[in-house]
């Protein structure tokens, strides 16, 4: 049992993605869309020594946008397991801000959860796949007045 997790069992399903999330992972991206690309690269998700339920993810790659320009591309963001819930917040400034706040569910060997917000005039809706024998994905649909986009991402253990 891992004791410094306060407030999850050990069978918490939110603590086994937590887990598998570990590590060092293959990514697959495509935009559809009003906006249309795509990007390759690595991600990790490494623990912080001083704080063992958080993982800082952070990914690098490369980006083709539907004109076929490449651009290299990485981003950042912290996952933190609290209170028996998943965590996503990204880097504003200087602070760490709350993105997603994650409730997997479990049906037949996949964890799903989902999560809704507003950037200002724009519609996340936002949707986490983990088969916990393979990989997982991450759905977002995007939709505003000036948006209308879907991202799929695809994250695989091993060579690209």
């Amino acid at each position: 049992m891992i004791k410094y997790l306060r407030g999850v069992s050990e069978d918490s399903i939110n603590e086994q993605v937590f887990r598998f999330l570990e590590g060092e992972w293959i990514v697959h991206r495509r935009f559809e869309g009003s906006y249309r690309g795509s990007f390759s690269g690595k991600a990790c998700f490494a623990s912080e020594a001083d704080t063992p339920s958080n993982y800082l993810y952070h990914e690098q790659g490369e980006l083709i946008d539907g004109e076929n320009k490449r651009f290299d591309a990485k981003q950042s963001y912290l996952y933190r397991l609290t209170e028996g819930k998943l965590e996503v917040l990204k880097q504003d400034g200087s602070a760490w801000e709350a993105m997603h706040v994650l409730e997997f569910q479990k049906q037949e060997g996949i964890a799903t959860a989902s999560h809704v917000h507003l950037c200002g005039d724009d519609h996340y809706a936002t949707v986490y796949r983990v088969d916990l024998s393979r990989g997982w994905e991450l759905s977002y649909t995007v939709n505003g007045p000036k948006k209308d986009y879907r991202i799929h991402t695809f994250y695989s253990r091993g060579t690209g």
